[in-house]
């Protein structure tokens, strides 16, 4: 009888014990994030990249009916931007801006400037920016121009970058398709036709624009 209970006293003991355990190691486990971002997208690393609009469903995929769904588009997009390997990609972004290049009907693109910005695409996805040039918040003008301007050998006149309320799309349709020398500005400039977000952003940080219908 004693034997009995000596046993039942000790694996309570251990069953304390391990309870005990337990609870500590829930409590710390309870204490680290359960939906950090590598766990909710289900990688460790870059999902897109933000430099040049449109580097991968327009500049680099070799698919018309489902652009999004290239399978080389998230090996691009995972790349450290400043370290892409151009070997994988020069060739698309090659045959892509020739395809472009002759949407017009006209050869807009030097064989020198096309090899220039085909080697910058493949191998690095980023936008220049000078902080000396003038910004027009409102009067927005600057994306590609410092990029336009290096390829033409012109001297750029604003600072570079994307200002949030440009009409980026507009500016990579008439550089890709009517060359580096040409405009959103021209009288014969191309457009999507949707000039402006419904709401323009704000000019001070975060720069938000107020919602829909208020």
């Amino acid at each position: 009888m004693k034997t009995t209970k000596i046993i039942a006293l000790g694996l309570l003991s251990l069953l304390c014990a391990y309870g005990c355990s337990q609870s500590t190691e829930d409590d710390s486990a309870s204490d680290q994030p359960t939906d950090s971002e590598d766990a909710l997208i289900g990688f460790k690393g870059s999902v897109d990249q933000v430099g040049v609009v449109e580097a991968t469903t327009i500049m680099l995929t070799t698919t018309t009916i489902a652009p999004p769904l290239d399978s080389a588009l998230d090996s691009y997009n995972q790349s450290d931007p400043f370290r892409i390997a151009a070997g994988t990609y020069k060739n698309a972004f090659a045959s892509n801006l020739v395809k472009f290049d002759g949407i017009d009907g006209k050869k807009d693109w030097s064989a020198d400037q096309a090899a220039k910005w085909v080697a910058r695409m493949s191998s690095a996805n980023f936008q220049v920016i000078d902080t000396s040039k003038p910004c027009n918040f409102d009067d927005p003008h600057t994306y590609l121009e410092i990029e336009r301007a290096a390829l033409t050998g012109a001297a750029h006149e604003t600072c570079g970058g994307r200002m949030p309320n440009e009409d980026a799309l507009d500016v990579t349709m008439n550089f890709l398709v009517r060359g580096p020398a040409a405009s959103v500005n021209d009288q014969d400039a191309l457009s999507d036709g949707v000039d402006q977000a419904t709401q323009k952003a704000d000019s001070a940080f975060p720069y938000l624009a107020d919602l829909n219908g208020l």
